[in-house]
């Protein structure tokens, strides 16, 4: 019966789990960072912490400061073009049966008066819930980076003390692996970004800065951001013409190819390699599990549980070694 307790208290924890899994993750940046900074300079300790928990903020806000004016009066335009591309879709659709039925099939008039006030509430109730979900992330990362020694013995005081060694050691592996996916994951959004702004630029679009930064940010997310990333900039061309559109499509495919090919493989050399099927399961599972949140979190899941089994399944545990007989 306390299995069976466990087992259904465990599930209906499961959004509050995810949580404090992307708070371990944001603790990861921050203990990594001061790391680099107590290795390359006199600060140590709580210090280093500090000093890489303002340097990230400074960053932000630098890059806010230099880029985000820029972005920010790109935006507005950017609305626009996007409204007047649907509207030229809409009318091209409107030529044909099947674009006349998608269109009646999409906005239903039976529902249309509904519309906009169960849109609002429905919007407003997201980005409360995802702020919320945002400061509890935040702050459990600050907590866990600033002294994570506290929460590693309060954790290893329920585990017997013949199987600490072995915790002890799945922490490490769980830590390090985390710590170059995100070292890989960064990587290939800062290329991204910059492939996909320069392409823009080169072709002509518009927004092109605002785009690129786009593609960059929504690499994170795996499979459903490089999509959902290209229809804007998709959408933007078509405004000035299909075949515009085109040329932004194939430069999508082009970069995606050129890191599918290029740059996963030389990021896996030393990051983690997830193989893809486990990838596109990753996102599948933990979506439905999770919801937005699992699906952006689905790799660095699929990573802790491919370490996890690798440790307590597949790897024996530690005991004496027994020489290997002579050949």
């Amino acid at each position: 019966m306390a299995i069976l307790g466990l087992a259904v208290l465990t599930w209906r924890m499961l959004d509050v789990l995810v949580l404090i899994f992307a708070g371990c993750i944001l603790a990861i940046v921050l203990t990594s960072l001061a790391g680099l900074i107590a290795r390359f300079t006199p600060l140590q300790g709580a210090w280093a912490l500090v000093a890489s928990t303002l340097g990230l903020i400074l960053l932000m806000a630098g890059f806010a400061a230099l880029l985000g004016w820029r972005i920010a009066d790109e935006l507005g335009p950017l609305a626009q073009a996007i409204t007047h591309a649907w509207d030229q879709l809409h009318v091209a659709l409107q030529h044909n049966a099947a674009g006349r039925a998608l269109i009646n099939s999409v906005t239903s008039p039976s529902s249309s008066a509904a519309a906009p006030i169960s849109g609002l509430t429905y919007a407003a109730t997201d980005t409360v819930g995802a702020l919320t979900d945002g400061l509890i992330i935040v702050f459990i990362g600050l907590f866990l980076a600033a002294d994570p020694l506290l929460y590693r013995r309060g954790l290893m005081s329920l585990v017997p003390q013949s199987k600490q060694t072995r915790v002890v050691a799945l922490f490490e592996a769980l830590v390090q692996a985390l710590r170059h996916w995100l070292a890989g994951v960064l990587l290939a959004m800062l290329c991204v970004g910059v492939l996909s702004g320069i392409g823009l630029w080169l072709i002509g679009i518009p927004l092109a800065l605002s785009l690129g930064f786009l593609s960059g940010l929504m690499e994170f997310i795996p499979y459903v951001g490089p999509i959902a990333s290209a229809v804007p900039a998709i959408l933007v061309g078509f405004a000035s013409g299909p075949m515009l559109a085109l040329e932004v499509t194939g430069l999508y495919l082009l970069v995606h190819l050129i890191e599918g090919y290029i740059l996963v493989p030389l990021i896996q050399k030393r990051a983690v390699a997830l193989p893809p099927a486990l990838g596109v399961t990753a996102v599948v599972i933990f979506g439905v599990l999770f919801g937005p949140l699992g699906i952006v979190l689905a790799h660095p899941l699929m990573v802790t549980t491919i370490v996890l089994v690798r440790k307590l399944y597949v790897e024996k545990a530690p005991g004496p070694r027994v020489s290997a007989a002579p050949q």
